[in-house]
C-alpha cells in the first residue's frame, strides 16, 4: 500500500516535471519562467517574513493595512488605462508618447486626489467605512503615484520584453517592503508601519524598470503635444471602456473589505486580509507572470495569427489547471491547521477563510491568460459588460447577507461563488472572441 502510494506521488511529480520542461523549451516558456522565477522568489521572501510580521502585528493592525490597500486599489486609476496601449503601439515613437502622456495624466490625477483628501479626507474615508486610516490619508496619494509610475514603466519593459528587469523588481519590492514592516513593527509603529512598508515595497524597483527607457534616450526627442493628442484619440477606447471596467472590477474585488469593515469590524477584515494575501500568492504569482508574458506575445503576434494564439492559450490553461490543483487541495484540507501553525494561534480563523477563497482564486489563476484577449482584440465593451454583471451579482450577494444577517463565512462563500462564475464566463466568451478572429483571419 505504501509502495503504491509512493509510486503514485513519484509519477505525479514526474508529470509536473515534464510539463514544466516542455514549457521551458519554447521562447514564451523561457520568458514565463524568467518572470515567474523572480515573482516566485519574491513571494518566497514574503512567505518567509510573514510569520514574523503576524507575530509583531495584531489582526486589528492588519485590518488597517487591508483597508489602506483597498482604498489604494479603488483610487489607483494609473493613467486612465492609456498605459495598457504601450505594449501594443505599432512603433516606439508612438509608445514613448503614450508613456509621456500616461505620466502627465498620473501626476495631474494624484494632485487632484491630494487636494480632495486634504480638505475632505475625514468625511470621505468615514463614508467608505475607512475611518481607521483617516490619520494616514497622506499615504494614499503617495502610494497611488508610486504604484502608477511602476505600472507605466512595467508596460514599457513588457514592450521591450525586458523580463529580466521585471523579475529583479519583484524581488526588490518584496525584500524592501517586508524588512521595513518588521523594523517598524518592532519599533511599535502599529498600522502605520504596515502602510509605510507597503509604500516602500511599491516604490522599490522603479529605477530598474526605467533602465530600458533610459537606454533609448533618443526616443524622448519624439515626445511632443501633437503626437500625444493623436495618441489620446487613437487609444481613446482604453479610458472609455477599460477605465470604467477597471473601476467596476476593482470595486467588485475590494467590496468584501468595505462590507466587512462596516458589518464585522477591523479584526475580521485583518483575518480576511491575511487569508486573501496568502492564498493569492501561489494562485496568482504564476497566473500573473503567465498572463503578462502571454499579453506581450499576443500583442505582437495575436492579430497576425489568432489561431496560433488560441492553441497557445488552451495549452497554458491546461497546464495552469494542473499546477493550481496542488495549493487548492492543500488549503481545502489543511487551511486552518496551516495558518495556526505558521502564523500563530490568533490567525486560525484566517485558515477557515482561506479554504473558501481558494476556490475562486483557482479559477482566476486558470483563466488569467485568456482574459487578456479582450485587450489584444480591443473588446473592451464586452469586458465592461461582464464586469457590470459581476458587480451586480456581488451587490446582490452582500444584500442577501445583510438582509438575513449571515455570518462572515457565508458571506465569503456567496462572494466566491459569484467570482468563480464570472471567470468561467470570461473564459467562454474569450474563446468566442478568438474563434471569431480566426474566421476573419481565414478569409483574408
Amino acid at each position: 500500500m505504501i509502495l503504491r502510494l509512493f509510486c503514485r506521488k513519484a509519477l505525479s511529480y514526474r508529470v509536473i516535471f515534464i510539463i514544466l520542461k516542455k514549457i521551458n523549451q519554447s521562447r514564451i516558456g523561457k520568458s514565463i519562467f524568467l518572470v515567474a522565477g523572480g515573482t516566485v522568489f519574491a513571494q518566497l521572501i514574503h512567505l518567509i517574513f510573514t510569520p514574523i510580521i503576524t507575530r509583531v502585528y495584531s489582526p486589528d493592525e492588519f485590518g488597517v493595512l487591508t483597508t489602506y490597500t483597498t482604498i489604494l486599489g479603488l483610487l489607483s486609476l494609473v493613467a486612465f488605462k492609456y498605459e495598457i496601449a504601450i505594449p501594443i503601439a505599432k512603433s516606439n515613437k508612438i509608445a514613448i508618447n503614450i508613456l509621456a502622456l500616461s505620466i502627465i495624466i498620473l501626476s495631474v490625477y494624484v494632485a487632484a486626489i491630494s487636494f480632495i483628501l486634504f480638505y475632505m479626507g475625514d468625511w470621505l474615508l468615514k463614508f467608505f467605512s475607512s475611518e481607521t486610516i483617516v490619520n494616514y490619508w497622506y499615504a494614499i496619494p503617495v502610494g497611488i503615484f508610486l504604484l502608477g509610475l511602476y505600472k507605466i514603466l512595467y508596460s514599457w519593459a513588457s514592450r521591450e520584453k525586458d523580463f529580466s528587469s521585471i523579475s529583479k523588481t519583484a524581488v526588490g519590492q518584496s525584500l524592501a517592503g517586508n524588512l521595513f514592516k518588521i523594523f517598524t513593527g518592532i519599533m511599535g509603529a502599529g498600522g502605520l508601519g504596515l502602510i509605510l512598508g507597503n509604500v516602500i515595497g511599491q516604490s522599490a524597483g522603479t529605477l530598474t524598470l526605467s533602465r530600458t527607457l533610459l537606454r533609448k534616450n533618443n526616443l524622448l526627442k519624439n515626445v511632443n503635444g501633437r503626437r500625444m493628442r493623436w495618441c489620446i484619440n487613437r487609444y481613446k477606447d482604453f479610458p472609455i471602456y477599460n477605465l470604467p471596467t477597471h473601476i467596476i472590477s476593482t470595486l467588485g474585488e475590494k467590496a468584501p473589505v468595505l462590507f466587512f469593515t462596516s458589518f464585522y469590524g477591523t479584526q475580521v477584515v485583518g483575518l480576511y486580509g491575511l487569508a486573501y494575501m496568502i492564498v493569492r500568492l501561489p494562485m496568482s504569482l504564476i497566473g500573473k507572470a503567465v498572463g503578462d508574458v502571454f499579453y506581450a506575445e499576443a500583442a505582437s503576434e495575436g492579430r497576425k495569427n489568432p489561431k496560433k494564439l488560441k492553441i497557445l492559450s488552451n495549452k497554458i490553461l491546461f497546464k495552469l489547471a494542473l499546477v493550481g490543483l496542488i495549493p487548492l487541495i492543500v488549503l481545502l484540507l489543511f487551511g486552518p491547521f496551516l495558518f495556526s501553525f505558521v502564523f500563530g494561534d490568533k490567525w486560525s480563523e484566517s485558515g477557515e477563510y482561506a479554504r473558501i477563497i481558494s476556490v475562486s482564486l483557482f479559477f482566476i489563476l486558470v483563466f488569467a491568460p485568456v482574459s487578456r484577449v479582450y485587450e489584444v482584440f480591443e473588446k473592451q465593451r464586452l469586458r465592461f459588460s461582464i464586469d457590470i454583471i459581476r458587480l451586480i451579482l456581488i451587490l446582490i450577494a452582500f444584500s442577501v447577507t445583510a438582509l438575513f444577517d449571515l455570518n462572515s463565512y457565508t458571506s465569503i462563500l456567496l462572494y466566491t461563488i459569484v467570482i468563480s462564475f464570472i471567470h468561467i464566463l470570461i473564459f467562454i466568451l474569450g474563446q468566442k472572441i478568438m474563434n471569431e478572429e480566426i474566421k476573419k483571419w481565414n478569409f483574408r
